[in-house]
């Protein structure tokens, strides 16, 4: 397979499920944002062939396909996660690396989230690099 590989962080990638991570690894982070609002949460059969349903290019469909193998069922269906995890992961890292330079009830606001969640968010920051290192 000669296929071009979308450039993803690979922090990111580790810290998601492995279906969420695959599709990541296969369309990028924006694209697999774009394709799992239209067809996360439900279970979808990821064709061999390229099909205007799931409106993915060749190279795309052939990514997923790859990517999605150790998932799929027998007849190439794989239950598709919903966004949610993507998006509030990479919110809560936005919110971790911005702490010392916005205020909590500043990111509260911006994130439409109360000061109490921010607060937990930044904490397990903090709890993630002492499990690293300790």
């Amino acid at each position: 397979m000669n296929a071009d590989w979308p450039a993803v962080n690979p922090e990111l990638l580790r810290s998601l499920p492995p279906v969420l991570a695959a599709v990541v690894r296969a369309l990028g982070f924006g694209r697999a944002g774009e394709f799992l609002m239209e067809h996360g949460g439900v279970n979808v059969t990821i064709p061999k062939r390229r099909s205007t349903a799931l409106q993915v290019e060749a190279g795309e469909l052939q990514l997923l396909r790859e990517t999605l193998a150790p998932h799929m069922d027998a007849a190439g269906r794989v239950w598709l996660p919903k966004p949610d995890k993507l998006f509030q992961r990479v919110r809560n890292e936005q919110i971790r690396r911005d702490k010392y330079h916005t205020s909590i009830n500043s990111q509260a606001r911006q994130h439409r989230l109360s000061s109490r969640q921010i607060q937990n968010i930044r904490r397990e920051g903090d709890d993630r690099q002492f499990d690293l290192f300790g």
